[in-house]
């Protein structure tokens, strides 16, 4: 995976890394969140183990802290998961979204307007926007007592989530969703210190499923 960075400071809460994804010759494009985007540094990212699964390059412009919907500067540098999007060749766009909506917006509680809005509105038109290519959606696993509490009440909505997105895929043929959340939930070794995102190997045995289902729908690799 060739990736170059830019590294974004001004009128934000920290700093935090942008991929340039610069790899034109590949065919499949992830976008997404920190689920997506976690252990990139150590080379050991959800997308970093889909490559090394199926041998060829994977273009993430995944982004840590991404919403399915921003505005403004956020938006414009990729916090909003689709103005990630590259226009390409692609044969696949591996894709999760929903969790920092959910937690930023509504605080993981009454949050029905939310979930409506994802799966009614902003996943479709996503869809709509990738067309015929194959896509893949991610679904969420269980945080495991998180250390900063952020994410511990959001189970039921993630859930929630999925289950609506399942239902949403099952209606398009070019649309698969992959369940982690079994291989993943209530398995210390597979959580980061932080007890949210996954580790190394956690994100190992997430490309490992996407793999899978790539593998399925697209064939192998080139």
């Amino acid at each position: 995976m060739r990736i170059t960075a830019v590294l974004v400071c001004a009128a934000l809460s920290g700093c935090v890394v942008i991929p340039e994804p610069t790899d034109r010759d590949a065919r499949i494009l992830a976008i997404g969140d920190s689920i997506l985007a976690w252990n990139r540094g150590v080379g050991a990212s959800v997308p970093d183990a889909i490559e090394a699964r199926l041998g060829e390059a994977v273009v993430d412009a995944s982004v840590a802290g991404a919403k399915m919907r921003e505005s403004g500067l956020r938006a414009s540098i990729g916090f909003s998961i689709p103005d990630q999007y590259r226009s390409g060749d692609w044969d696949a766009v591996v894709l999760n979204g929903g969790g920092n909506d959910l937690n930023g917006t509504c605080g993981c509680d009454g949050c029905d307007a939310v979930l409506n809005r994802l799966v009614r509105e902003d996943y479709p038109a996503l869809l709509a926007r990738l067309g015929d290519t194959q896509v893949f959606i991610l679904g969420y696993y269980g945080a495991a007592g998180d250390r900063f509490g952020n994410f511990d009440t959001c189970e039921d909505e993630l859930l929630t989530l999925e289950r609506r997105l399942t239902r949403l895929a099952a209606t398009r043929p070019n649309v698969t969703l992959v369940a982690i959340r079994d291989a993943i939930t209530g398995k210390p070794a597979l959580y980061d210190d932080d007890r949210i995102h996954p580790s190394p190997a956690g994100s190992a045995v997430i490309g490992d499923l996407v793999a899978r289902a790539l593998v399925a729908n697209i064939g192998p690799a080139r």
